[in-house]
């Protein structure tokens, strides 16, 4: 019955609107579009774990146990602390201890395993673009990203293409590449480049590639 539902075309269709449906059915009662979904905490985790090639997919196995944070603190605290990026494995297989919970994934809805949730809740709040821009987590995975691609390709334009093929499954758009490349280009002047080696710097590239992450394109699907 999955497989029916999951091939058939209206589970297949794009989020964008067609003008003539949208006047018929405006609040998408009939389900002429698909509704923009954004993805879980897990999801984003695992695929950025998928995207900057540390992704461990090996099934099974003992949970990882859980990264502590300075502010992590309290009765029953873990005498050590799990590896920052879980190991590389997925998001389901990261230990989970009630009174010590990941901040990236509270930030997202995360269950309280503390009762039953029947539905999990989808909130749109300041912490959740706060996580993404300042979790150690997403600081490390854009390094070992940057450091794939640079490795991988030598030509910048080349490069960000592969990127926002990884990213987003679609080429930049014209004025994507533009602004790309001009913040490439001033990030290596901020931080004092020389402008030959510049465009191959890992840390310019971690900057760019960490702002894709933040990108309303990576958390939603459409």
């Amino acid at each position: 019955m999955i497989r029916r539902m999951v091939l058939s075309r209206t589970y297949r269709q794009s989020s964008r609107p067609d003008p003539v449906a949208e006047q018929v059915d405006p609040t998408n009662r009939l389900w002429h579009r698909m509704e923009v979904r954004r993805l879980e905490g897990e999801a984003l985790r695992d695929a950025m774990l998928a995207i900057s090639g540390r992704l461990d997919a090996t099934p099974f196995g003992p949970p990882v146990p859980i990264h502590l944070t300075a502010f992590m603190q309290g009765r029953g605290r873990p005498g050590s602390s799990g590896p920052l990026d879980g190991s590389g494995r997925r998001s389901i297989y990261q230990e989970v201890r009630r009174n010590f919970l990941s901040p990236m994934m509270l930030a997202f809805d995360t269950p309280i395993p503390f009762s039953t949730v029947g539905r999990r809740n989808v909130s749109n709040v300041p912490a959740q673009a706060l996580i993404l821009l300042n979790d150690p987590f997403v600081h490390e995975q854009a390094a070992v990203w940057a450091e794939r691609l640079v490795a991988a390709e030598g030509d910048p334009e080349k490069r960000l293409e592969r990127a926002f093929l990884e990213a987003f499954c679609r080429a930049p758009s014209d004025d994507e590449r533009r602004r790309a490349l001009e913040f490439l280009a001033s990030q290596a002047e901020a931080s004092g480049l020389d402008p030959n080696v510049a465009p191959n710097d890992v840390r310019v590239w971690t900057d760019l590639l960490h702002a894709l992450w933040n990108v309303k394109s990576f958390a939603y699907l459409d």
